[in-house]
């Protein structure tokens, strides 16, 4: 190798991680990771996929995230719910930030911050019924695959599910390359700020891009994706991008690594399996339903779809799940309150046999038990779980014995809003996870505990948002000062007239 050559593999080396023998291993532990809830760790939610599969499955009474990040999920399920959680991080600024939401000390004493290694060799650890990681499998070497894989195999429970979030291929093959460009690029830049390589390593593809590359010729997603990172805080493109490691898989590369310890694919978390007849053609439908063997038919469907990110139930089980549904199927059916712009596909983009479904539910607030006889009232379930449309209510014995925990997170989260525009999703013993309702509506709803003046309160949201560099938008444009406003108003108004709705959701 040229020395020019080594020594730009010197440099991305010693940017992308100190030694691999390090605790942080090369993960990035520079910038704490962004604040964000993923309903998809919610154990109900496991166990709907493994009922819908005809599965019968144990109470998932104890749970454990792997590289929780700032683990606002797990403190959100930890508090609606009646899992115990444990859950370990490398960065102490993480841990500390997910324990401060969390009001019982053995709880808290439960998040650890260790490396994968360290919190194996814990002698008080449990089998655990749910193990979940979110994102941590696309950022972590072969070497910690293998040891994230020896964890489960050892601390998995008969039955237990696994969830398991990563970067999928094809999907992010664009992406590739840009990676490969910021990091080299970041290299060169003599700074010992993570932000400050960042930053120029961007600018430096954005002139590249303007350069016009023959790359946009066979892959115009390449401009696309760094348009679309431009706009994302540093905390994201450290931890997505500037890891040592970063590898988007294929579905049967994955298989290749969970099948060997006993692991059969269970369904998607997402709930986008229940619904292709919605999103894919009959011809496509037609090639996939003829394939018996379930990675392949995965593989297949996410070249169909592009499929850029995967989140995966798998279950320790006695052989393969074939992914057939049983004919009888009941659920019981919350309709959460939605106030302000809607994030929903465009009506349009919905098909309307899931806006009736959805309708026939009834009002905001409202908790029904539903048969679910047919497959089409299965993939408008589907649908509509995966859009936050409705969601997937709990027994009132058990969502009355977890409200004083929901109460005591919640004042917490509210409590955070002025200072941080990530926090946009509050606690529901209803459900036994989060629910997001937006930064705006969180701001609202904390200044009126104070106030109850229209006019003040959204002077207060107004003034936290110029602090925060946040803005209303509406298809991609900010709305005016004027628009805004009137836009606060109207959210003021609905929650006026839904507190009895929102204080029974979120006991506040």
């Amino acid at each position: 190798m040229p020395f020019h050559e080594k020594s730009v593999a010197i440099k991305v080396t010693q940017l992308l991680a100190t030694r691999v023998g390090s605790p942080s291993d090369g993960y990035v532990t520079d910038l704490a990771y962004t604040r964000h809830h993923h309903a998809s760790l919610d154990p109900g939610k496991a166990v709907w996929v493994a009922t819908r599969a005809g599965l019968t499955t144990p109470a998932i009474r104890t749970a454990c995230e792997l590289g929780f990040g700032q683990g606002l999920s797990l403190a959100i399920h930890a508090s609606a719910g009646e899992t115990q959680w444990w859950g370990v991080d490398l960065i102490p600024e993480h841990v500390e930030f997910a324990r401060s939401l969390l009001d019982e000390p053995a709880a808290r004493e439960r998040l650890v911050c260790a490396s994968f290694d360290e919190f194996d060799t814990r002698a008080d650890l449990p089998r655990f019924d749910f193990i979940a990681l979110h994102g941590v499998w696309s950022w972590v070497s072969p070497q910690n695959r293998a040891r994230i894989t020896a964890f489960i195999d050892r601390r998995l429970a008969p039955n237990g599910i696994v969830y398991v979030g990563y970067n999928a291929l094809p999907g992010w093959s664009p992406a590739l390359s840009l990676r490969e460009l910021l990091v080299a690029s970041a290299a060169q830049v003599d700074s010992a700020r993570l932000e400050d390589r960042i930053d120029a390593a961007m600018d430096f593809v954005t002139q590249l891009v303007a350069a016009d590359p023959r790359i946009l010729d066979s892959q115009p997603q390449f401009a696309k994706q760094l348009r679309e990172i431009r706009s994302k805080k540093k905390s994201y493109l450290a931890h997505e991008y500037f890891n040592r490691d970063w590898h988007p898989m294929h579905f049967s590369q994955v298989a290749t690594e969970l099948t060997p310890i006993g692991l059969s694919y269970l369904g998607q978390a997402d709930f986008s399996d229940s619904y292709d007849q919605w999103r894919l053609s009959e011809t496509q439908r037609g090639l996939l339903g003829e394939i018996d063997d379930v990675v392949l038919r995965e593989t297949a469907r996410d070249v169909i779809l592009d499929r850029r990110f995967r989140r995966d139930y798998w279950r320790r089980s006695e052989g393969a799940v074939t992914g057939s549904s049983c004919n009888l199927l009941e659920a019981r059916l919350w309709v959460p309150p939605k106030v302000g712009l809607s994030k929903a596909s465009a009506p349009a983009e919905v098909p309307a046999e899931v806006i009736v479904w959805v309708a026939s539910l009834g009002a905001a607030g409202s908790i029904v038990t539903r048969s679910l006889d047919t497959a089409a009232d299965r993939a408008a379930l589907g649908y509509a779980l995966g859009q936050g449309w409705v969601e997937l209510a709990r027994e009132p014995a058990v969502t009355a014995a977890s409200r004083d925990r929901v109460a005591k997170i919640n004042r917490r989260l509210l409590e955070l809003v002025a200072a941080d525009s990530e926090i946009s999703v509050l606690a529901s013993h209803l459900t036994g996870s989060g629910v997001e309702v937006g930064w705006w509506t969180l701001a609202l709803l904390s200044a009126m505990r104070c106030d109850t003046r229209a006019n003040a309160v959204i002077d207060q949201v107004l003034a936290q948002a110029e602090r925060l560099g946040i803005a209303l938008a509406r298809a991609g444009f900010a709305l005016t000062p004027e628009e805004t406003r009137q836009e606060l108003q109207t959210r003021h108004s609905a929650l006026v007239t839904q507190a009895d709705i929102f204080r029974e959701s979120f006991a506040i």
